[in-house]
């Protein structure tokens, strides 16, 4: 969900064995409009393609239909209550339950005060079942800050629980639950919210700055920022950098211990398999601006 800036950046030489390096080569899908959201589930793999119809399904050969969403442009997935599936509609500005056979149940378009939200984008669960939503707002570097997050309870509640976040995008509990962490992409940053009863949130700190964890790379632009944002079962955070071809490990000190490096240079979110942190699924497209927005995914084995 991006417009395009470019701008020139300095090459830079990466030191030898400073961080491990590895590249995702294992290509699952090939053609892909622009996918998004990857969800291991019961042996298969779900993603959205936010330029396609809506949700995906690939059972280890094919990638079939699993839900169709006119005017869509699914963004997201997580797991919900009774088999359920979330699905962000980014475009529709509207957040879809499905059953756990991709029949749609509802859509929710605004929150319980009676406030429509912009551009859902990302999901994230709480242990109690409750899940945090981020809603991006407008997408452009000289337009008023719109992001929020948006918590649902589990007793249906849906509230806003932080404004004014430059592009709220993935987002994740920290590694011992007591803070949410927030990328806020067009500010190239992750932002860090205590965690407090009823899903509730305190005052923002910075958690990490993308500049201060990786160099640039040769190919970056102005919406350079962190897209997916996982804590993955390793105990390390996995940082999709849109538009630098990488995927980030960042451990809980806040410093680089891998980068993925992905054919794709608009890495857009990524979840893991059945094993753990042994496997990656990643999601990118090649050019976000170019219909028909040709994108793929991919699988990273460690």
């Amino acid at each position: 969900m991006q417009r395009r800036f470019l701008v020139a950046i300095a090459s830079v030489v990466w030191a030898a064995g400073m961080i491990c390096a590895s590249r995702a080569d294992t290509v699952l899908v090939g053609a892909a409009a622009y996918p998004e959201g990857p969800l291991w589930r019961d042996g298969k793999l779900l993603y959205v393609e936010y330029a396609g119809p809506g949700v995906k399904m690939w059972d280890g050969k094919r990638a079939t239909d699993f839900w169709q969403g006119t005017h869509c442009g699914a963004s997201g997935l997580i797991n919900y209550r009774n088999g359920h599936i979330l699905v962000a509609c980014y475009d529709a500005n509207t957040i879809v339950e499905l059953d756990q056979d991709g029949r749609q149940i509802r859509a929710i378009d605004r929150d319980s005060s009676g406030k429509p939200f912009v551009g859902p984008n990302d999901f994230t669960a709480d242990p109690s079942g409750g899940i945090y939503i981020s809603a991006s707002g407008v997408y452009d570097l000289q337009a008023p800050i719109s992001g929020t997050i948006l918590y649902l309870s589990t007793a249906g509640s849906l509230v806003e629980v932080a404004d004014l976040i430059h592009y709220s995008n993935g987002l994740t509990l920290s590694k011992d639950g007591q803070h949410l962490l927030v990328s806020e992409m067009l500010a190239g940053r992750i932002l860090s919210f205590p965690v407090q009863a009823g899903g509730a949130l305190g005052p923002r700190t910075v958690w990490a700055r993308l500049r201060d964890l990786a160099l640039p790379t040769a190919h970056e632009d102005a919406f350079n920022g962190p897209d997916g944002f996982k804590l993955g079962p390793d105990g390390n955070y996995y940082i999709a950098q849109n538009g630098s071809s990488r995927v980030l490990v960042v451990n809980d000190a806040r410093k680089l211990v891998r980068t993925i490096t992905v054919p794709t240079p608009y890495i857009t979110n990524m979840n893991f398999g059945a094993d753990g942190a042994n496997t990656l699924y990643i999601t990118g497209v090649f050019d976000p601006w170019k219909a028909p927005f040709a994108g793929a995914v991919y699988r990273w084995t460690k």
